[in-house]
C-alpha cells in the first residue's frame, strides 16, 4: 500500500486536547476527576446571545452565507478592533472563520512560502509551531524567560532573524503563560518588523481577559506597522462562546483575500446561527465580559495562594487570560513507587494518577520544566484540586 501523508507524520497530537479528552475518559469510567486541561470558561453563553441565536433558527437563517462573514458581523467585527483596539480597519479587512484556530490557520497559509521561516516565542500555544509546519513553513522558537514573566522585545526577536524570516506569532495575553506584554515592548518589535520586513501575527483571543488595572494594547493600532500586522480574535473567551466556533481575523485587503480564497474551498462560511449570535455578543450588552473577567481574577488570586504553598512548585503571577504555568523544578528528580520524575510529562501523569488532576504538561508548550492548568472553573473546584496536588506532592521522596 502507498504511503501517507509525510506533513502529518511531522506535527504532533495538541496535547491540551489530548489531555482533556483523557480526563473525560476516567469521569466515564467513574474516577473523581477535576480537569483543569482545557482552556475552556466554565460559564454559560450570555442569554441574549443564546436568544439570538434561537431566533435566527426561527427565522430560518440556516443557509450558506457569504464566505467571508455576513456583512453585518464583519461590519461590526471592523467596529470592534476600531474601537476597541485602535485599529483602522473596514468591513473589507475582515474574515470571519470557524473559530480563533481556523483563523490563525487561514493567516499562516496566506502567508507562507515553503522554508519561510516564523518567529514563535516559547512558551507557545501548543499548535503555532504545529500550523506553521502546515503550511509548509519552519518554527524558530525563541525561548523566554520565567524572570522576566515570560515576556520580551526587539533584542530577543532579532539575533534569530534571517534572510528567511517571514513572521513572528505573539500572543498577548498569553496561552499558556498568561504573560501580557507591554506596549513599548511591542512598539519595539514593531519598529524592527519595519526595519527588517517581516509580518506580525497577533494572537489577542484573550484580550478582554486582564487584571490588576491594566489594559490592552494591540499592536496592530501602530500606524508604521498597519499593513504588515494580522489580528486574531475571536468570542470565544470573552463570552464563553468556545462551542460556537467564530473567530476573526483583521488584515491588509491582499492577506484577507487570499485567506478567503483559502477558506472558500476548505470549509466556506462560518455557520450562519453562530453568525447571528456573535453579531449578538459584538453589539448586545457587554456588562457580561466584565462580571466574568472578575471572576478569573478573584479565581487566580486563590489559587495563587493555594499553589504557592505546595513545596516544590514555584508560581508567577500571570496578568492575563486564565491559566498558570508553574515551574516544577522542584519536583523534578523526585521519586514515585519507585520512579524518578524527569519532566513536566511525567509530573502531569504523576499528578492525574494519585491527584486525579488533569493537568497539560509544559513540554507540549515548549518549556519542559513546566506545567499548565487553566483556572476557568469555580473555586471549589479549584480549591480542592490543589489541595490534592499538594497532598499527592507531600508523598514524594
Amino acid at each position: 500500500m502507498k504511503s501517507l501523508s509525510q506533513k502529518v507524520d511531522k506535527i504532533e497530537e495538541s496535547q491540551t486536547i489530548a489531555m482533556t479528552t483523557l480526563a473525560k475518559k476516567l469521569r466515564a469510567e467513574g474516577k473523581n476527576v477535576i480537569s483543569l486541561s482545557a482552556g475552556e470558561p466554565d460559564f454559560p453563553t450570555p442569554e441574549n446571545i443564546k436568544q439570538a441565536a434561537i431566533k435566527a433558527i426561527q427565522d430560518n437563517f440556516t443557509k450558506y452565507t457569504q464566505n467571508e462573514g455576513i456583512p453585518e458581523l464583519r461590519e461590526a467585527v471592523a467596529e470592534k478592533f476600531r474601537s476597541d483596539n485602535g485599529i483602522d480597519v473596514k468591513a473589507s479587512n475582515i474574515l470571519v472563520s470557524n473559530g480563533g484556530k481556523h483563523s490563525l490557520f487561514n493567516a499562516l497559509q496566506a502567508i507562507l512560502n515553503p522554508g519561510d521561516e516564523v518567529i514563535v516565542p516559547a512558551p507557545y500555544w501548543v499548535s503555532f509551531p504545529e500550523m506553521v509546519k502546515l503550511a509548509d513553513g519552519t518554527p524558530v522558537i525563541m525561548k523566554t524567560k520565567e524572570e522576566n514573566g515570560f515576556t520580551f522585545d526587539a533584542s530577543d526577536v532579532e539575533p534569530l532573524l534571517t534572510p528567511r524570516t517571514k513572521a513572528i506569532i505573539i500572543n498577548t495575553p498569553s496561552n499558556p503563560s498568561g504573560a501580557v506584554i507591554g506596549e513599548e515592548s511591542l512598539r519595539s518589535v514593531a519598529r524592527l518588523a519595519r526595519e527588517k520586513d517581516f509580518y506580525i501575527i497577533s494572537d489577542e483571543i484573550y484580550e478582554k481577559i486582564i487584571y490588576d488595572g491594566n489594559k490592552h494594547f494591540s499592536i496592530g493600532s501602530i500606524d508604521e506597522v498597519r499593513d504588515r500586522v494580522i489580528t486574531s480574535s475571536g468570542v470565544s473567551k470573552a463570552y464563553s462562546m468556545t462551542g460556537w466556533r467564530i473567530g476573526f481575523i483583521a488584515a491588509n485587503d491582499e492577506i484577507i483575500k487570499r485567506a478567503a480564497k483559502i477558506q472558500s474551498q476548505m470549509t466556506s462560511n462560518a455557520s450562519s446561527i453562530s453568525q447571528a449570535a456573535a453579531l449578538e455578543a459584538l453589539r448586545g450588552p457587554q456588562t457580561d465580559i466584565e462580571k466574568m473577567r472578575a471572576a478569573f481574577e478573584k479565581r487566580r488570586d486563590v489559587m495563587l495562594m493555594k499553589l504557592s504553598q505546595i513545596d516544590g512548585i514555584t508560581v508567577k503571577k500571570p496578568g492575563g487570560a486564565f491559566y498558570f504555568f508553574p515551574s516544577v523544578k522542584g519536583l523534578i528528580g523526585r521519586t514515585y513507587n519507585g520512579k524518578s520524575l524527569t519532566g513536566s510529562s511525567d509530573v502531569a501523569h504523576f499528578i492525574l494518577s494519585e491527584a486525579q488532576v488533569a493537568l497539560v504538561p509544559g513540554g507540549a508548550f515548549g518549556s519542559d520544566e513546566n506545567i499548565r492548568l487553566s483556572y476557568a472553573y469555580s473555586e471549589k473546584e479549584l480549591t480542592e484540586a490543589a489541595d490534592r496536588i499538594a497532598a499527592a506532592v507531600a508523598g514524594l521522596k
